[in-house]
């Protein structure tokens, strides 16, 4: 029964201690003694985060004073037997997985630690592990005798350092025996004494004081607790230890889908407690990468059941959106593809910046528009103070006595790398330590061009290290992504060094945008665009908007420019918008509604009709060009246009600048 000391809100790692041991009245004097003698805590060191900055001083005077004044955070109990050997249950051992937890001391009644050194015996499946002390002198006669006979409705009574206050000892009735889920290899003892997080490990005893049984885990709805029968240390081969669990794992996007996987591994005892921990990390990540890897034959981009494969699949091979925040494609619970982001709340920072956040599958997803006062390239390139914004909007905090400190400040990450998704993108990963809840935050970032997007998971070192870094992979392959910015954000990201924004994949190298003497001039691939000035004339408040899609080449996926927003400054006379989007024709297995979108727009069914119309404020057309060359019966796409000018009845002036823009449209033959 596992004591989990943080949270994933990253509240206080609390811990209470308290010294002296409280007996059952119905254990005689002598049999107390050799109890407490031979039962001990589990600590390890605890921790202190340097790095973070809190918005008011922690109020660590208010904690007990046992908690201010303990070096040491206590995860369960051990015990000694008669033949000189400890024994404890394999939860309360970190054996696996990144931690700052890297020492193992047993504590005895005067508060005294001894380091655990050797780990002699092990079974995870059957929760018990055994160990040596060196520095620990084991008086004459020190130690518990067993007990491997036992009867129902008899008194026993759990020891251990229940909810980490020490030593106690309480009583009950052994229940009952219950076999082990799996395969029935062994009976569980159940029985009625209390026990709490903390007591994992402790002996379950008789009146005698001999072990009848190790304390592993606690019902969930009932006070009937479970005991390992002490036989069983004795299962398994001499000198091996067994490392055994089973789990279901799911990728964040994949909502309804999980891979049954299961870590077996067998260790050569003794082993150093620090060699044995650091082999079998490294085996169980192994583990969750060759599972993810498996998943991601099936569901990644290029996988066998991935969205350009499926049902819904011709859709986003069709389709293109102009985003706010980018989306994430996803695999719902009915089994179709589809985008998704989450409901987004709106945080102001100075200097005209943003951020845009919300919850997304288990992630903190934001973005960010830079403010005025800092540039693109110094935004990008400093993590600590993008998630110093982030942490403005979405709080994070520590608690104390009770009391919710906000944290302003993770400080400089303590690992940066990149990561390359499928389509090219660098990503810019950052590890946070959190160090007093031994956690990690780990973010994802992509430049855009108004500032970054970010996504991040919080969560213990060991899960973070384990598996997130490689789900975090994987939802960023599927980040739908939409660039847009005013021109003077735009002139900004274009030019930042691939040190500040990665290799540029090539959908993203092929965007030019330039402002001529006498004409706008705008690429993005498959055509070019060209406008005079007097048509429309762009100044730095001028949005600009790739619109993004995907197409097949061969058997992999790209992503391509399919079209562009161009939507002159509102707050200036004469507001204008051109709406340009290559339109390709859809595959044969699509949906009934997006073929008769095809077939409306070639037919120029209303209002794609090139007839002006009022619509509240405004003038709108909009019509469809089919490239030179090309009929409605035999193109394979098509460029629909909507444009838009301030004020209405301006049908004239409208259909003029219609026939400007569609001039404008030049088919991209180098590309």
């Amino acid at each position: 029964m596992k004591k989990f000391f943080s949270t994933l809100t990253v509240a206080l790692l609390s811990a209470i201690f308290a010294s002296g041991i409280f007996a059952q009245a119905v254990l005689d004097n002598d049999v107390l003694k050799k109890v407490t003698d031979a039962v001990f805590e589990i600590v390890v060191d605890k921790t202190e985060d340097t790095k973070i900055e809190y918005e008011d001083e922690l109020p660590m005077d208010r904690l007990p004073f046992s908690i201010r004044n303990d070096k040491y955070v206590p995860l369960g109990t051990g015990f000694l037997l008669k033949d000189g050997t400890f024994y404890s249950a394999s939860h309360v051992f970190n054996l696996y997985g990144e931690t700052l937890y890297n020492k193992f001391y047993i504590r005895d009644s005067n508060g005294k630690t001894y380091e655990i050194k050797d780990i002699t015996s092990l079974s995870t499946r059957r929760d018990f592990i055994s160990f040596t002390v060196p520095s620990y002198k084991i008086s004459e006669g020190q130690g518990l005798d067993i007990e491997k006979a036992y009867e129902l409705n008899t008194n026993v009574f759990s020891v251990g350092n229940a909810l980490g206050e020490g030593i106690i000892i309480r009583n009950g009735i052994l229940t009952s025996t219950t076999e082990e889920d799996k395969e029935g290899a062994w009976k569980w003892i159940r029985f009625s004494a209390a026990a709490s997080p903390g007591n994992s490990g402790g002996p379950l005893i008789n009146t005698e004081g001999n072990v009848i049984g190790i304390i592993t885990m606690k019902s969930q709805n009932e006070n009937l607790n479970y005991a390992l029968p002490i036989e069983e240390i004795e299962s398994g081969k001499n000198g091996v230890g067994i490392v055994y669990s089973d789990y279901y794992y799911r990728l964040p996007n994949l909502i309804n889908k999980k891979q049954y996987a299961e870590f077996s591994q067998e260790v050569q005892l003794p082993m150093d407690y620090t060699e044995l921990h650091n082999l079998l990390t490294q085996a169980q990540k192994d583990n969750i990468k060759a599972t993810v890897e498996k998943m991601r034959a099936t569901y990644a981009p290029t996988g066998s059941k991935s969205f350009d494969k499926v049902k819904g699949s011709a859709e986003f091979f069709y389709n293109s959106y102009s985003t706010g925040m980018p989306y994430t494609i996803y695999l719902s619970e009915s089994g179709e593809w589809s985008y998704g982001s989450g409901n987004t709340k709106t945080y102001q920072l100075e200097d005209d910046g943003v951020v845009e956040y919300c919850s997304l599958m288990g992630y903190t997803v934001c973005e960010i528009e830079k403010p005025e006062s800092i540039s693109l390239e110094e935004l990008v390139t400093n993590p600590k103070l993008y998630i110093e914004y982030i942490l403005e909007a979405a709080p994070l905090y520590r608690t104390v006595a009770n009391e919710n400190i906000n944290i302003v400040s993770l400080g400089d990450p303590a690992r940066s790398e990149t990561y390359v998704d499928y389509f090219g993108r660098t990503w810019f990963v950052n590890y946070f330590d959190i160090d007093f809840a031994d956690s990690r935050l780990l973010s994802f970032a992509l430049p855009m061009p108004t500032g970054i997007y970010v996504f991040y998971a919080l969560d213990s070192r060991s899960d973070i290290e384990s598996s997130h870094y490689l789900d975090m992979q994987f939802v960023a392959d599927f980040a739908y992504t939409c660039y847009r910015g005013k021109l003077k954000n735009w002139k900004e990201y274009l030019a930042l060094p691939e040190s500040a924004i990665g290799k540029r994949p090539e959908f993203l190298s092929q965007i030019k945008l330039e402002t001529r003497e006498t004409e706008t001039y705008v690429s993005i691939g498959d055509f070019d665009f060209t406008l005079p000035v007097s048509a429309f004339a762009p100044d730095e408040e001028t949005i600009f908007t790739v619109l993004n899609s995907f197409k097949k080449k061969g058997a992999k996926v790209e992503i391509e420019n399919r079209g562009f927003y161009l939507v002159s400054n509102p707050k200036k006379e004469g507001f204008k918008s051109i709406y340009i989007k290559k339109t390709v024709k859809p595959l044969k297995n699509a949906t009934q509604k997006t073929q008769q979108n095809w077939e409306q727009l070639l037919n120029r069914v209303t209002p794609f009709d090139g007839n002006p119309y009022n619509h509240e404020q405004y003038t709108y057309l909009d019509t469809i060009h089919i490239p030179e060359g090309k009929t409605k019966d035999n193109t394979n796409y098509l460029y629909a246009l909507c444009l838009e000018l301030i004020n209405p009845n301006r049908f004239e002036e409208m259909s003029a600048f219609a026939e400007e823009v569609i001039a404008g449209i030049s088919e991209n033959t180098k590309k």
